[in-house]
């Protein structure tokens, strides 16, 4: 089994529902379905991570979408290949002599592999986006195909972020084997939380998406001993409440703004899509600590809110403590504002946040072909897919705390 290749695509905002329109792509054909049961983390960055390491949320090191930044908690950041606390399929695959590549992939910039293009967001630690693509990308995947897009005045903000990665990753796999190939495609999953499930931008960039597969898995020309994973991510729902608890916490003094922005804070919660990260500084003491928790009980009396005390610190830093995690319904997102509305109903002809968000009860639809991938009906989690894709290519990761996918035991007659 170690002679075949894998290509592994990633496909944020994509469901089952929308199999038909990848047909033409030949992404699912002669493919298993595999199915990734709820639990564990609902959001891209954090489940990838899981995938490719094997592991929990708690041992990969990207706990949510994006890091929580304590001293600027309202400017965008981004995953590094450092924040990665263990082994992961790149640095494995390299190791045992394999070519690697990752496009658009989280948690890779500066990581270990010998194409990788990022495409981070992060510009407060670059001059201009040529220079982040750049600096972030390996010194192949520069030498070999930015340099010369960058010469020839390619503009980057002008290039669809998943046009760009099916173009690269086609030149790349025209020019010499790459036996591990993970793109991640994020512009449908952008679209349908932005305009909404049904809209036309969301149909547009359905079929745009189902183009850019196509070409990638036209590109890979998989023989009988590769292998094609499509994973998407957790289906997205309506958008039905949007929360804002730490307007809740401004109201109890934990957290001081300056106009609309946060200036300081006790405690903070990092919305993290459907559900809202509580941290706490770690000088605060048992106060804070129990205000906190009384001023968002009150705010999850309402019924489609759960407020769960955690113990784990999952998500923690080096400035604050997670002591809870708000949940809601299905449907429910939560939102950074401290003086917006602390409720939000998705029906409020005023409402102006994302129209979708991920369900975390709902399975998600791996579909996999080639040697090595389990048979249909096959489940786990994220971590458990990461470890069975390791096996199928003879490769172990030792910070696995899955088992991988397994089929169900059927259940016994009454």
């Amino acid at each position: 089994m170690t002679t075949g290749r894998m290509l592994l695509l990633a496909v944020d905002g994509l469901d089952e529902h929308d199999a038909a329109a990848l047909v033409p792509s030949g992404a699912l054909t002669g493919g298993t379905a595999l199915r990734i049961v709820p639990g564990g983390p609902s959001e891209s960055s954090p489940a990838l991570a899981g995938l490719v390491t094997g592991a929990s949320v708690a041992r990969t090191g990207v706990a949510t979408e994006q890091p929580f930044r304590p001293d600027r908690p309202e400017s965008r950041s981004t995953w590094y290949a450092r924040s990665m606390s263990i082994p992961t399929l790149f640095s494995r695959a390299r190791e045992a002599g394999r070519v690697t590549a990752a496009l658009q992939w989280p948690a890779t910039a500066g990581g270990d592999i010998d194409l990788c293009l990022p495409l981070v967001e992060d510009l407060r630690h670059y001059r201009n986006r040529w220079d982040m693509a750049e600096q972030t990308s390996s010194p192949r995947m520069v030498a070999a195909h930015l340099a010369a897009r960058r010469e020839a005045g390619v503009q980057l903000s002008q290039v669809p972020a998943d046009d760009l990665v099916a173009e690269i990753a086609s030149e790349a796999l025209g020019q010499s084997r790459i036996d591990l190939l993970a793109a991640r495609l994020t512009g449908l999953g952008i679209e349908r939380r932005t305009a909404g499930l049904g809209s036309m931008p969301s149909q547009r960039s359905l079929q745009d998406t189902a183009d850019v597969i196509e070409q990638l898995v036209t590109a890979f020309a998989p023989g009988p001993e590769d292998r094609v994973v499509v994973v998407p991510g957790r289906p997205l729902v309506p958008t039905a409440l949007l929360v804002h608890p730490n307007a809740a916490l401004a109201a109890s003094g934990l957290l001081r703004t300056d106009g609309p922005r946060l200036a300081d804070f006790r405690a903070l919660v990092w919305p993290d899509g459907p559900r809202g990260v509580v941290h706490v500084r770690r000088e605060e003491g048992a106060a804070a600590r129990d205000g906190t928790l009384a001023a968002l009980a009150e705010l999850a009396a309402h019924s489609r809110l759960q407020l769960r005390a955690v113990d784990d610190g999952v998500g923690a830093t080096e400035e604050t403590d997670v002591i809870a995690v708000l949940e809601g319904s299905p449907g429910t997102v939560f939102g950074l504002s401290a003086t917006a509305r602390p409720l939000v109903e998705g029906t409020d002809p005023y409402y102006a946040g994302p129209r979708a968000v991920t369900d975390p009860s709902a399975v998600a639809i791996v579909h996999a072909r080639g040697p090595g991938m389990p048979a249909a009906g096959a489940e786990g989690s994220w971590a458990d897919l990461g470890v069975t894709l390791a096996q199928a290519l003879d490769l172990e990761l030792p910070g696995a705390t899955a088992a991988g996918m397994r089929t169900p035991e059927p259940l016994g007659n009454p």
